[in-house]
């Protein structure tokens, strides 16, 4: 009896075949890194992931700085006849190009806002207070916003007393 052997084409694939798959394959795996570095890079530009985000290391108010920039008389409550405000805070992990907005608030009505960009990957800023004139700043309950990117990093409270002459109850000033 003479045994016939058929030639099994399925099992064993062709050399054409084989290059055609492998190429395929590194294809997919292409495609697939390029959606992760996307993603990725969009990740941390939009939600600051692992790219280190915005710090306030150190805060405070006070009434001004002295002659190496560092805040003096730094007190949460300031005096009737204050004429300006100060906020100084140092900051550390940002990115060139932060966009930082401080917001001042009086009795939690906005009465200014500044919007600068970062220049430094840490360092420290001050923003000042004051009236245009001069005067004191009016006696109530202040806060201070500080956002990076449009999120909120620190707010800071502190109150200017009013004058000896007024009545006051709490934050509230009764003018007679």
């Amino acid at each position: 009896m003479k045994m016939i052997r058929r030639a099994d084409t399925q099992s064993e694939p062709s050399a054409a075949g084989e290059g055609r798959q492998r190429a395929n394959s590194l294809i997919l795996v292409g495609v697939c890194v390029l959606f992760l570095m996307v993603s990725l890079s969009w990740s941390f530009r939009v939600n600051n992931v692992a790219a280190g985000t915005f710090v306030m290391d150190d805060a405070q108010i006070c009434e001004e700085l002295d002659e190496n920039l560092m805040p003096i008389r730094a007190d949460r409550n300031m005096p009737a006849d204050s004429q300006q405000a100060c906020l100084w805070f140092s900051y550390s992990k940002a990115r060139r190009g932060d966009v930082l907005e401080i917001s001042w608030y009086l009795n939690e009505r906005e009465i200014q806002k500044e919007t600068v960009r970062v220049a430094d990957t840490s360092g420290t800023r001050a923003f000042y207070l004051l009236k245009e004139n001069g005067s004191a700043l009016d006696p109530g309950f202040y806060s201070v916003f500080i956002d990076c990117n449009g999120r909120e990093k620190g707010v800071l409270n502190f109150t200017v007393a009013a004058s000896s002459g007024d009545q006051s109850a709490g934050n509230i000033v009764i003018w007679d």
